[in-house]
C-alpha cells in the first residue's frame, strides 16, 4: 500500500511451549479489572457488552448493520482478493466489524493501538480468539475509490499471511481523513456459549472441539492469586469438554486453550473469567507510535529487562543472560524473520530441545521452555506473554534459571517493521 496513505500491520501471533513441564506455580497477580477513574483517554466500546463468550460455527456468524457503505464494499474486495489466490473467502462477523468501527474511532494519528486495547474489545464482544490481524487504511475524507482501488491491489498478499475465515471492517470519516480497518481472524476452534461473568464459588462448563489441522486440545488458567494450572478434562478426537470452577476467590480467571497442528502448541483462545467481579468497560487506548526503525540488540535489552521485572513483582529471581541460549534463540527469531512464521516446530531446525541439542550445550537444561511472538515492540510482546497463561507460566516457572533472547528484524509493512521474538529459559 501507498506509505503517503495507508499502513497495514499484523498484530501479536504468540505461542508457548514448555519441553519439560513441571507441577509448581507462584503466586503473582493476573491481569485485573481496570477500576481506574475513566481517562480522556480511555477507550469507551461503542456497542454493549456481550454476556456470553462464544467461537460459532462458520454458518451461524452473523454479519453486523453497515453504518457506511463502503463498510460493504470493503467486505466485497476482500472476498474478490481471496477468490483471486483460490483462498477461502472470509465471512463477515458482527463482532468483528464492532472490534474494527471502535479501533477505527479511537486511532489518532501515528500511533497503533495497543495490544491491551484490542484484547479488551474482543473480550468486551464475546470473542474468544487471539488478537486478529489489522489491516488499517488512510485516505483522503472523500477517497474512497482510491482506497478500494488500493485495497484491489493489495489484499490479496494478506491471504499469504494465514487462513483468515472471519472479517469484520470499520469505517471513520473525519474532517481531514478516511480511516478503514479490516480485522481479520482464522477458525481453528468451536466453542459452545459460556457467560463471562460467573458468581462467586461459581462453576462453567465447557465445550468445544478444535478445527483443522489441530488435535491434543488443553486449557490452562491463570488464577486471580497467579498460578498457572491445566485443567483435567474429557477429550477425544479434537473434542473437549470440563468444568471450572471459582475456587481461588474472586477476580479474574484468564483463560487459554490451546492445540498443536504439527508445529508445536498454539494459542487457540484467550480470554478472562470474571468471578464475582464486574468486566471492565473501558481501557486506556494508548498505544505504540509507529516506527519504520528497529534495534534487534536494543530489543532483546529491554525485553530482558520487562522480563526480569516482571518476574520480581511475583517474588521470583532474575534470570541470567545466556549467551549460549540467546544464540540459539535469535537463530530462531531470523528463521521466523524469513518465512514470516511463528512457530515452535521449524521443518529446518526442529523443535527448542532439538536446537539446544545441535548447539552442544552441556550439561543440556533438565528444564526448558521457549516463548515465541510477532510485535512492533518489547513491551507489546511481554504484554501479549504476560496476558496468556501458558508464556505467562513459563516467565514465571521457578525452576528456570538462565534465558536468551532473540530478536530479528522482519520486513516493513505499510511503514511498520514488526519484530520476531524468542524467549529461550533453561534451568540447570
Amino acid at each position: 500500500m501507498s506509505s503517503r496513505r495507508s499502513r497495514a500491520f499484523a498484530w501479536i501471533t504468540v505461542g508457548a511451549v514448555l519441553v519439560a513441564r513441571t507441577t509448581k506455580s507462584t503466586d503473582a497477580a493476573p491481569p485485573t479489572a481496570n477500576k481506574a477513574a475513566p481517562a480522556a483517554s480511555d477507550l469507551v466500546p461503542g456497542g454493549p457488552a456481550a454476556q456470553e463468550y462464544q467461537a460459532p460455527p462458520l454458518g451461524q456468524i452473523r454479519a453486523g448493520r453497515d453504518a457506511d457503505p463502503l463498510m460493504a464494499q470493503v467486505a466485497a474486495e476482500v472476498q474478490r482478493a481471496a477468490a483471486s489466490v483460490r483462498a477461502p473467502a472470509p465471512l463477515r462477523d458482527g463482532r468483528l466489524d464492532l472490534v474494527a468501527t471502535d479501533i477505527a474511532r479511537a486511532t489518532v494519528a501515528k500511533r497503533l493501538p495497543s495490544f491491551d486495547a484490542v484484547a479488551f474489545l474482543l473480550h468486551h464482544y464475546g470473542i474468544v480468539e487471539p488478537e486478529p490481524y489489522l489491516v488499517m487504511v488512510r485516505s483522503s475524507p472523500q477517497g474512497d475509490v482510491s482506497l478500494l482501488a488500493d485495497l484491489r491491489k493489495q489484499v490479496p498478499g494478506v491471504f499469504k499471511m494465514g487462513d483468515w475465515r472471519r472479517m469484520g471492517v470499520g469505517v471513520k470519516r473525519g474532517a481531514d481523513e478516511l480511516i478503514v480497518v479490516l480485522t481479520l481472524q482464522p477458525q481453528n476452534l468451536e466453542l459452545r456459549a459460556l457467560p463471562r461473568r460467573l458468581p462467586s464459588r461459581g462453576t462453567v462448563t465447557l465445550v468445544g472441539r478444535l478445527l483443522g489441522r489441530f488435535a491434543q486440545p488443553a486449557v490452562l488458567v491463570a488464577v486471580p492469586r497467579g498460578g498457572v494450572r491445566t485443567l483435567a478434562m474429557a477429550a477425544r478426537k479434537g473434542r473437549f469438554e470440563l468444568t471450572m470452577a471459582c475456587d481461588s476467590g474472586d477476580g479474574v480467571y484468564q483463560l487459554e486453550i490451546e492445540g498443536d497442528d504439527g508445529h508445536g502448541p498454539g494459542v487457540l483462545a484467550n480470554f478472562p473469567l470474571y468471578c464475582g467481579v464486574e468486566p471492565p468497560l473501558r481501557v486506556a487506548a494508548t498505544g505504540n507510535e509507529v516506527t519504520r526503525r528497529q534495534d534487534a540488540a536494543e530489543a532483546e535489552r529491554e525485553l530482558l529487562a520487562l522480563v526480569n521485572r516482571d518476574r520480581a513483582a511475583a517474588g521470583l529471581p532474575a534470570l541470567v543472560r545466556d549467551v549460549r541460549l540467546q544464540d540459539i534463540a535469535r537463530g530462531h527469531s531470523r528463521e521466523m524473520a524469513r518465512t514470516g512464521e511463528v512457530v515452535h516446530v521449524s521443518d529446518k531446525s526442529g523443535g527448542a530441545m532439538d536446537r539446544v541439542r545441535a548447539a552442544h550445550l552441556s550439561p543440556v537444561p533438565r528444564t526448558l521452555a521457549e516463548n515465541v511472538g510477532r510485535a512492533f515492540s518489547t513491551v507489546e510482546v511481554e504484554n501479549g506473554f504476560m496476558g496468556s497463561p501458558s508464556h505467562r507460566a513459563n516467565i514465571f516457572n521457578p525452576d528456570m534459571t538462565h534465558i536468551g533472547i532473540g530478536v530479528a528484524v522482519g520486513q516493513a509493512e505499510g511503514g511498520v517493521v514488526p519484530l520476531f521474538f524468542t524467549q529461550l529459559l533453561a534451568g540447570w
